[in-house]
């Protein structure tokens, strides 16, 4: 079952740069390392989540990440609203 997957993101991700390469022929290299990064990205998430569905999202890890401040937000409102 984790090979089917595994096999599956990468014949999308090589459909995705065969289909899109034709038109970054004419950008410069920066496109294309940008472009190459965003894959490069895309695919370790996508693995990632084949190996292991239960991982968290990047919302939850928005939530993790913000969490903090949110709290002292909500503290200094209560504190000059009265």
């Amino acid at each position: 079952m984790i090979w089917g997957g595994l096999l599956g993101v990468a014949a999308v991700l090589a459909l995705m740069v065969l289909h899109d390469w034709r038109n970054l022929s004419p950008c410069t290299k920066r496109e294309k390392t940008a472009y190459g990064a965003l894959i490069g990205l895309g695919a370790i998430l996508a693995i990632l989540l084949v190996l292991d569905p239960q991982m968290p999202g990047p919302t939850q890890w928005m939530d993790v990440i913000y969490k903090p401040l949110v709290n002292l937000l909500e503290k200094l409102t209560v504190q000059r609203s009265g």
